[in-house]
């Protein structure tokens, strides 16, 4: 019998280790590149392509044509004539290049770190969500247990003909809303595991997860100097300057009309260059109409930023105010013993079910209560902790 056991062993201890709860760091070692990094990295490479063609004192990418086609005179041999012609648009507005060059380059890791702070704040959201369902789950199931052993004792008890047969009824009708309770726990854990993993590469089935921890600690001195220099706020004020700057020098590209043209021609014997400048006329009332439109954008930019920046600040002063507001950090109480006291008393007869079971709900009741207030403590600082350099209650 030694040699199976020793064998067997380290099969248990692996499926142990596979088993192993998993903590926020490691499941933040999987995660997948969030939908806002991905639309940031859009926005300054559209940036980084508006700098790139008007680089210079160029409009656009200048044009080179190639032409070529037979000579025929009469009474000489044919030949061939080639010409080579390049056309260079102008933008005569080096200002609004250099602007937006400088915006990007001022706006690029602010807007990276942004998005890593709100990508890492949306990964630990799900990951709260997921361990708190998983949670809420287990006490369901716990709690489907006990209703199962009240209902053995509360039918011998009637077989004995201590209690009328309603006790017996009163249990299994809070049998069955237990079971559905369980069910739709189940279903929660079922979403919540599948929000995590979209973001996460993890496996399809939930694995167990570690508990969030301790909470970081708090400091509450300098919330409103600390909002101003948050560079998720930077980030607001950059991207808004970075759009700003994209249109002026849009509008300088839409109302440029100069360009610069040469041409090479070989024709027979004769060589022919040519050097000259040309002006794109424009149509009645377009550059007053470029201009408008141009303004118009620009409000609107500016508009959207006061707002987004009105909602960052609402958005952590909240977060703060509601952290405050919870008090010192207190461990989730286990109502197991104070459960078994109560079937006790319900096996020994000095408790009936009627009077059981609205206890055995307010103590599950109030445990879940406890769950989600860890839950929603965590969730608030995590908030903080992407909004502000340093989490700030």
């Amino acid at each position: 019998m030694r040699i199976p056991l020793l064998g067997a062993l380290p099969c248990l201890l692996f499926a142990q280790a596979a088993e192993a709860p998993l903590a926020f760091e490691a499941i933040l070692a999987l995660a997948r590149p969030a939908p806002e990094q991905w639309r940031v990295q859009a926005l300054l490479a559209e940036r980084g392509l508006q700098t790139a063609e008007s680089r210079g004192l160029l409009r656009d990418a200048p044009t080179l044509s190639l032409l070529a086609g037979p000579r025929r005179a009469t009474g000489t041999p044919g030949s061939t004539d080639r010409a080579v012609e390049l056309d260079l648009p102008l933008l005569l507005a080096p200002g609004a290049r250099a602007a937006l060059e400088a915006s990007l380059g001022a706006a690029h890791p602010l807007l990276t770190e942004a998005a890593r702070r709100e990508a890492r704040l949306r990964l630990q959201t799900a990951y709260l969500d997921a361990w708190l369902s998983a949670r809420l789950r287990a006490l369901r199931e716990a709690d489907l247990q006990t209703v199962d052993r009240w209902r053995s004792a509360a039918q011998a008890r009637l077989e004995a003909g201590a209690d009328p047969a309603f006790q017996v009824a009163l249990v299994e009708g809070e049998r069955l809303k237990v079971q559905q309770e369980l069910d739709e726990a189940r279903l929660q854990e079922a979403r919540a595991w599948g929000a995590l993993t979209a973001l996460a590469d993890l496996p399809a089935q939930p694995r167990p997860l570690a508990d969030p921890g301790p909470l970081p600690a708090l400091s509450g001195a300098g919330l409103e100097a600390r909002l101003q220099a948050s560079p998720v706020r930077q980030a607001l004020l950059a991207e808004a300057d970075l759009e700003a700057r994209g249109l002026r020098l849009k509008e300088a590209q839409a109302l440029a009309r100069w360009s610069l043209r040469g041409s090479y021609a070989a024709e027979g014997e004769d060589r022919v260059a040519r050097l000259g400048v040309a002006l794109r006329l424009p149509r009645p009332g377009q550059a007053e109409a470029v201009r408008r439109g141009t303004e118009a954008q620009l409000r609107a930019v500016q508009g959207a930023s006061r707002q987004a920046l009105a909602e960052f600040d609402a958005r952590a002063e909240a977060a703060a105010a509601r952290l405050r507001g919870f008090g010192p950090d207190a461990p989730v109480p286990d109502f197991a013993r104070a459960l078994e006291a109560v079937g006790l008393r319900l096996q020994e007869g000095r408790e009936r079910p009627s009077d059981a079971l609205p206890i055995r709900r307010q103590l599950l009741e109030a445990q879940m209560a406890s769950l989600r207030r860890v839950h929603a403590r965590h969730a608030l600082a995590a908030e903080l902790q992407a909004l502000l350099p340093e989490v700030t209650p």
